[in-house]
């Protein structure tokens, strides 16, 4: 830990270099973050954006300060330490100077600060003697007998001289303007002048005041150290499950095969041979049949030869009619048999691709913890180095200048520090069944159960459903008097907690609201009245924030919500866009859905893609992709049988299977299709006043709920594995 007695010896010199350029610090501009930049380099970055650019360290978004590159903090003890040793550098090259005392060109051997000169051998010793100049004794710094290098930070601090009043040159500063930005000022101005009426403190309680900040912000960091170091080894363990996981899946899907293609084989042998002897028989009567007649045939001869002879014919062709039957039947096995193999080798290479399709969307999921983790260390490393040396330097202009944007930073700092990845251990999984023969999943014929939801009154509306890892299932929807409800109901739709929230003031659009697990406790909500929040399950906190807050273009109402696996929040509109938002409801960009989808009625994440149901314009459901700002559709759904479906809510189990639910006149039908999106399995009738559905996980298995828009009722199918 740096302290007063630091020396600039100890600092490692890529502190005091610029990134960039790799070169020194050259007017040093401070970012949010506290990286550090020459001033022209970070010019050149800023010169290419218009409102936002990111921190080239640690990818932190910064806003551009109205001034542009004048607006960044200018970073004066780094800057004054850079030319600190800079001038050492200076006077070992070359110690013949023009002193500033006599104005003679000649050998130097000393500076003073307070003149800002370097000074020859009598000059320097006229310091030393005359009291004219005793106020310069303290800045002067004999450069033969001292190594820059070994100074201490504190001793550094003592040489330079204290800042003067921006306003009154000759002044020094005695004060410190919080308004200006914590401004060196004297106290004329603080009295009569610029600053008169600003917050203004004496810069040693101010110093002391920052410093205490800062301590409990490092206090409450060093806390989370151990948490954000852990992080990184969490990813490891993680990335060796998932591929062992995956070892062993593939492992165990060949060797299923093999099995059930030597068991097909070997019932085909077996079937052949019955086949075998049932023909061997059959020949084995024709011969007896033919003796007996042949010799009926001899003893009769003469009086019956014409009859025999035509029986004799007719019982030929009869038995090779039935030899050829069993010859076809044999033939039709072997296909079959062929056929069956062959379907079994498309299953193992399909599960194959599967896995393939599994594994790289979990990578890419890890690589996004990983680099989160990576960059939340750096920024720590680069935070506590920076907050340790301005302590250090135990200079309180400094303190005062330079902590409050370090605290600001910390507490950016600790949020991200703090963030938890409770999915993390999951992507170590494939989630795709334990079994390649036999893991299809069925819908029950009919449901399982049907409760009517409590504590939903007449007029309420059902909007959406989604469900908790306690097994419990969260109601949103639309209440009379403009208002919305979250509600919280158990298994048998007794209510466990219930909220009510009013629409946006001034909006014209209605309080319906939109729902869909976020984590293990929180559930993403969303308003028509364009209003995003975050809602615990446990004790009904519900953090709000309104989309007209956010400064972004958005032209329409809410129509649904969506999240993915790293926790990112996926706001659908009327107007054909979709607002990606992260876990703390703050904009990250906006996708702008194809022309044949305008209202994205519902929303899901299904590995790359995103499903959009589009229930009032294109009355279509399709896959776009996510990534840029521009969505592509992938693939199309194909509808129940029939025209005039309209899709209305859409869901994923935990198998990747994907589940609509279609409307047309007063009847709906709930479709299942592949993992692949691209089949459609099965199709169930159900209530034709259904408005929304969800899987739920329970200790029995893997459920799929159905919610009725005005009728209060909540249907549980069961979603079973063969």
């Amino acid at each position: 830990m740096a302290s007063a007695s630091t020396k600039l010896g100890d600092i490692e010199e890529r502190f005091f270099e610029c990134s960039l350029c790799l070169e020194s610090l050259e007017d040093p501009k401070a970012l949010p973050c506290l990286h550090r930049y020459c001033k022209k380099c970070i010019q050149k970055v800023i010169a290419k954006k218009e409102d936002k650019f990111n921190c080239p360290l640690c990818n932190e978004e910064c806003d551009v300060p109205p001034e542009g590159v004048e607006g960044l903090k200018t970073d004066f003890f780094v800057k004054s330490v850079v030319e600190f040793l800079q001038l050492q550098d200076t006077f070992k090259k070359d110690n013949v100077r023009r002193c500033r005392g006599c104005k003679e060109t000649k050998e130097v051997n000393s500076y003073c600060f307070k003149c800002r000169g370097f000074l020859c051998q009598h000059c320097y010793q006229f310091h030393l003697d005359n009291d004219m100049v005793e106020d310069h004794r303290p800045h002067l710094l004999d450069l033969q007998t001292v190594d820059v290098r070994s100074l201490t930070l504190e001793k550094l601090s003592s040489l330079t001289e204290d800042p003067r009043c921006a306003v009154h040159i000759k002044h020094m500063a005695q004060m410190c303007c919080q308004t200006c930005g914590n401004l060196p000022t004297c106290v004329a101005c603080c009295a009569f002048g610029k600053h008169q009426g600003h917050v203004t403190h004496e810069v040693q309680i101010l110093a002391m005041s920052e410093g205490e900040n800062l301590t409990a912000v490092m206090t409450e960091l060093e806390e989370c150290k151990d948490h954000l170091y852990e992080l990184p080894k969490r990813v490891a363990r993680v990335r060796e499950e998932l591929s062992a996981n995956v070892k062993e899946g593939m492992e165990k899907a060949r060797s299923e095969y093999k099995e059930a293609s030597e068991r097909i084989l070997k019932e085909a042998v077996e079937e052949k041979g019955a086949l075998l002897k049932q023909r061997k028989e059959i020949l084995r009567r024709k011969k007896e049949d033919c003796s007996k007649i042949q010799r009926e045939l001899e003893e009769e001869m003469k009086k019956i030869k014409e009859k025999y002879t035509n029986i004799l014919k007719e019982k030929v062709q009869h038995c090779d009619g039935e030899v050829q039957d069993v010859d076809k039947m044999t033939i039709l096995v072997d296909e079959k048999s062929s056929g069956e193999v062959e379907k079994l080798q498309q299953k193992l290479h399909g599960y194959e691709e599967e896995v393939k399709v599994v594994q790289e969307n979990n990578e890419k999921m890890i690589d996004g913890v990983a680099d989160h983790a990576r960059h939340t260390i750096n920024r720590y490393e680069n935070f506590t180095a920076t907050a340790k040396t301005i302590q250090a330097s135990h200079d309180e202009w400094t303190e005062a200048q330079c902590l409050p944007d370090i605290t600001v930073a910390g507490k950016v700092l600790i949020v991200d520090a703090r963030k938890e990845f409770g999915d993390l251990e999951s992507l170590s999984k494939t989630g795709i069944g334990d079994s390649l023969f036999g893991n299809s999943i069925v819908i029950t014929d009919s449901h399982e159960s049907v409760v009517d939801i409590k504590g939903i009154g007449s007029g309420w509306w059902v909007n959406d459903i989604t469900s908790s890892s306690d097994g419990n299932v969260i109601v949103t929807g639309y209440t009379p008097g403009n208002k919305s409800h979250i509600t919280v109901i158990n298994r048998e739709g007794g209510v466990v907690r219930q909220d009510q929230i009013k629409k946006v003031s001034g909006s014209p659009y209605g309080p319906c609201r939109y729902c869909h697990t976020l984590s293990e406790h929180l559930t993403a909500t969303a308003c028509q009245s364009n209003q995003v929040g975050l809602y615990d399950n446990r004790n009904g906190k519900h953090v709000k924030k309104d989309i007209k807050d956010m400064n972004v273009n958005w032209p329409g109402y809410v129509t649904s919500v969506t999240t993915d696996m790293l926790r990112n929040i996926y706001v659908g509109g009327s107007m054909g866009e979709v607002l990606v938002l992260d876990d703390q409801l703050n904009y990250l960009r906006t996708i702008k859905l194809p022309e044949i989808i305008r209202h994205a009625f519902d929303l899901a994440v299904h590995d790359d893609h995103l499903i959009v149901c589009d229930y009032h314009h294109a009355k279509r459901s399709c896959a776009v992709t996510m990534q840029g700002e521009e969505a592509v559709v992938a693939y199309q759904f194909t509808g129940p049988d029939g025209e005039d479906w309209q899709p209305r809510s859409v869901c994923i189990d935990s198998t990747n299977h994907i589940y609509m639910l279609w409307f047309r006149s007063g009847a709906q039908v709930i479709t299942q299709y592949s993992k692949d999106g691209r089949q459609l399995l099965t199709t169930r009738q159900v209530d034709g006043n259904a408005y929304c559905i969800a899987t739920v996980g329970r200790e029995e298995g893997e459920k799929l709920l159905v919610a009725t828009l005005r009728s209060r009722k909540l249907y549980t199918f069961g979603l079973l594995k063969e």
